[in-house]
């Protein structure tokens, strides 16, 4: 509903990922066609907003999700058949876990883990209700980027592809 976010994340240079035109798990996960079904409309929205052909991709629920009525492998077979690469996370924000979890815990997630790998994929969530993972970004992004070896880089296929399944 607001296509100038997508062309704004394009113009700044960030990624352009696909994650569900609907989001409705049990719709999605049904089949492989529906999955399929799912991804091809919003990658066709995408790139009618904004001439990306996008082809970076996170399942809801990440691959591991126990939700599926689909062996996720299949998913993952499908993905790669249409060449596109997706991405799970290996941090945890934790602002999925409700609407109130604070902005000091979301940040403590994050910093008490971001150093216990080389490449870090953090999970946080931009749905409305998520305020308080705007407030944790600032202290999160500062607090990373005075670490004297670490890089925040836009995801991309030359990424290392933290993922859950294989």
């Amino acid at each position: 509903s607001h296509p100038e976010r997508y062309q704004a994340i394009v113009e700044g240079g960030h990624t352009l990922g696909m994650h569900s035109f609907s989001h409705k798990y049990n719709e999605i996960y049904d089949s492989v066609e529906a999955y399929a079904n799912d991804i091809s409309k919003l990658h066709d929205y995408l790139y009618e907003m904004t001439g990306v052909d996008c082809d970076i991709v996170r399942f809801p629920g990440g691959s591991s999700n126990t939700i599926s009525k689909v062996d996720m492998k299949e998913l993952i077979n499908y993905l790669n058949e249409e060449d596109m690469l997706f991405f799970d996370w290996n941090v945890s924000s934790g602002d999925a876990l409700g609407k109130n979890v604070s902005a000091d815990k979301i940040a403590s997630n994050v910093l008490d883990n971001v150093n216990k790998y080389k490449n870090v994929i953090i999970l946080f969530h931009d749905a409305a209700g998520k305020q308080s993972t705007v407030e944790a970004l600032p202290k999160i992004i500062e607090t990373i980027l005075e670490s004297s070896d670490t890089v925040l880089l836009p995801i991309s296929r030359d990424t290392f592809p933290v993922q859950h399944l294989h």
